[in-house]
């Protein structure tokens, strides 16, 4: 069996790699770490789709089928960028949670002043 690299025109070859690299720069920033999960929640990826009702179930399996593709292609770039983002991803909602908590203390605080 031939490599797909192989069998790709040179213009596919081109697509191919910004596309790789559109995935690399998005997933460079928070901002694109928070997009791209946002896609995959939406895509119902971390949800069970078994739901007792054939056609819930078969469109959340849909869903599903999408959010596999996204996985599939950062796994196609870099096999490490689907689990680096469930680590960041982590990481950042922990350093929400704690904004969150800072800003609530401080209204607590403004109000205790008044």
């Amino acid at each position: 069996m031939t490599d797909l690299s192989e069998q790709l025109s040179p213009e596919q070859e081109i697509t191919r790699a910004e596309i790789a690299k559109a995935f690399r720069d998005t997933l460079a920033t928070v901002a694109g770490k928070r997009v791209l999960y946002w896609i995959l929640e939406e895509c119902a990826i971390y949800r069970d789709a078994y739901c007792g009702e054939n056609n819930a179930t078969n469109y959340t399996l849909g869903q599903q089928a999408s959010g596999r593709k996204i996985i599939a292609k950062l796994d196609e770039v870099d096999p490490r960028l689907y689990p680096s983002l469930l680590t960041d991803m982590a990481a950042i909602r922990e350093m929400d949670r704690a904004a969150s908590k800072a800003t609530a203390d401080n209204m607590e605080n403004d109000d205790a002043d008044d």
